[in-house]
């Protein structure tokens, strides 16, 4: 730090010299310019010459020589200056210099104590860690020890106990097996028994479903007879009413016929037999007919009425017809629907929907040409 600093101040003292220098020459050859430039000269063959005051000349070199003492104390005061300076900045690096190298000489003092007692330490440290490991060596050799005194206690005791497993896992294997083929045997009878009680199961379930079958087919065939009874029942009560009808008209047509005759005969006598031979006019019965258009009408709404029963996935009976024959009761009560021609599985829809439609009562004067009607049905 010192010699940097002489180093700074040493560049301005030179400069500061070297101006002097240079100061004091210019000076010094003016002085001379000025007293023998024109002293003396030879222009030829004459010489002139200059006159000089001597205290002008005195008084320039005084005012000259001032100059220079004053600059002279100038420079020395600088210098004086700039030694103090150099002079307090030396003290200044010389006491940090010394604080530094006392700061230095206690953090060596400070590091050696350190570095003796981390010596000291690590010695303890050291031999602490040979008398650890020394005892943790002479307790690992006794634990081996212990170690291989208890593994070979255990191996000889888990030989024993695997003698004796094996020795038990034969037995329960003898035991397991004998079992199984116990339990096959007894599943193989169970599985006949089985087979054999399902067989007549199944021969009794048929026989029960057979005799079922037989029993509805019986009962279906009893309530069949019994529907036709009823229905042969109320056809020949519904014939003797209308014979009955029929005999108490023609009985009242016979009277009255009868009477007719008497009368023409009583008259026939009046008038001498004028009118014999002349036949008698006698009523003529009528019977009410019914229209073809009455009977298409009931017909077609037969027909819709089947439709409305009737389901046609995709058209797939587009185009296709089925004659069917129905027998129905004057209330429009469904008694049987056969088929008569068409396409097969059209018929077999047909009848399916005929008997699950509702057929409309016809009128009293209609139902003796409906009773038994056929329709020619053709899906919408």
């Amino acid at each position: 730090m010192s010699n940097k600093l002489n180093s700074k101040l040493s560049l301005p003292v030179i400069i500061s010299i070297l101006l002097h220098g240079i100061l004091i020459i210019a000076l010094g050859y003016k002085f001379v310019s000025d007293t023998g430039e024109n002293y003396g000269s030879i222009n030829g063959n004459s010489i002139d010459a200059i006159m000089i005051d001597p205290s002008v000349m005195t008084e320039q070199y005084q005012r000259q020589l001032q100059t220079e003492v004053n600059q002279q104390k100038a420079d020395q005061k600088n210098q004086e200056l700039l030694d103090k300076q150099i002079k307090e900045l030396a003290e200044k690096a010389e006491a940090e210099k010394a604080a530094a190298e006392k700061a230095a000489a206690e953090k060596a003092a400070a590091e050696k104590a350190a570095a003796e007692k981390a010596a000291a330490e690590k010695a303890e440290a050291e031999k602490a860690a040979a008398e650890k490991a020394a005892a943790e060596k002479a307790a690992a050799e006794k634990a081996a020890a212990e170690k291989a005194a208890a593994e070979k206690a255990a191996a000889e005791k888990a030989a024993a106990e695997k003698a004796a497993a094996e020795k038990a896992a034969a037995e329960k294997a003898a035991a397991e097996k004998a079992a199984a083929e116990k339990a096959a045997a007894e599943k193989a009878a169970a599985e006949k028994a089985a087979a054999e009680k399902a067989a007549a199961e199944k021969v009794a379930a048929e026989k029960a479903a057979a005799e079922k079958a037989a029993a509805e087919k019986a009962a279906a065939e009893k309530a069949a007879a019994e529907k036709a009874a009823a229905e042969k029942a109320a056809a020949e009560k519904a014939a003797a009413e209308k014979a009955a009808a029929e005999k108490a008209a023609a009985e009242k047509k016979a009277k009255q016929k009868a009477e007719q005759a008497k009368k023409d005969k009583a008259l026939n006598d009046l008038l001498g037999g004028l009118t014999s031979g002349t036949p008698s006019s006698g009523g003529v019965a009528s019977r009410k007919g019914v229209s073809d258009g009455e009977l298409d009408k009931y017909k077609s709404l037969v027909q819709n009425a089947i439709s409305n029963k009737f389901i046609n996935p995709p058209n797939v009976y587009r185009g296709k017809t089925c004659e069917l024959q129905i027998q129905i009761a004057p209330d429009g009560l469904l008694l049987n629907v056969t088929s008569k021609g068409g396409d097969a599985d059209l018929c077999r829809e047909a009848l399916a929907a005929t008997k699950l439609a509702v057929i409309p009562k016809p009128a009293s004067s209609l139902y003796n040409e409906v009773k038994t009607m056929n329709i020619e049905f053709q899906p919408k």
